[in-house]
């Protein structure tokens, strides 16, 4: 990963980018000017809560297309949510498997990934648009270059430090 790099927005979990579109943009925002990233939103990103609850198999494609397109470098969830689980059943292991890329999220996304890392994948339980790069208007820095260093470098293992101080809500 690098700045240009293509990534791709999901949202696995809920639809929370509906109900909160100034709280998305700012993540948006954040992932293109401080870190350089094209932005591709797949087709359920902006999905209302109801609709995503009632396609399940719509969220699991966008997951297979975005590991499907070799356009894509990363794929970071647009937010946490609940009922990933109903999405593995319709997810192309041997596309995904084929297609290893970066993939990020927290909250709920933790099903998926822990079910690709289960398979053999590398996945981030990290940031994702609207929680970790949309909480705060302006980004500490010290966050901006442990997200890069995460991103952006070979250097693994990697020595995690705690922060002092945490933010809850949106500021």
């Amino acid at each position: 990963m690098k700045p240009g790099s293509r990534i791709a927005i999901i949202s696995p979990s809920n639809g929370l980018p509906y109900l909160f579109p100034d709280n998305y943009e700012l993540g948006l925002k954040n992932l293109k000017e401080i870190f350089g990233f094209e932005i591709v939103e797949m087709p359920t990103a902006r999905m209302s809560p109801d609709e995503l609850f009632k396609n399940p198999k719509l969220r699991a494609d966008d997951i297979n297309q975005s590991f499907a397109d070799d356009s894509i470098d990363g794929i970071i969830t647009s937010i946490g949510g609940y009922e990933s689980v109903r999405i593995l059943r319709y997810l192309d292991i041997d596309t995904i498997k084929k297609n290893p890329k970066l993939i990020m999220g927290f909250s709920d996304a933790a099903t998926f990934l822990s079910y690709l890392n289960y398979l053999g994948m590398i996945t981030f339980y990290g940031p994702s648009v609207m929680a970790g790069f949309a909480q705060l208007k302006h980004l500490p820095s010290r966050y901006i270059e442990h997200i890069k260093r995460i991103l952006f470098t070979n250097h693994f293992p990697y020595t995690y430090t705690p922060y002092t101080k945490w933010t809850n809500g949106y500021k």
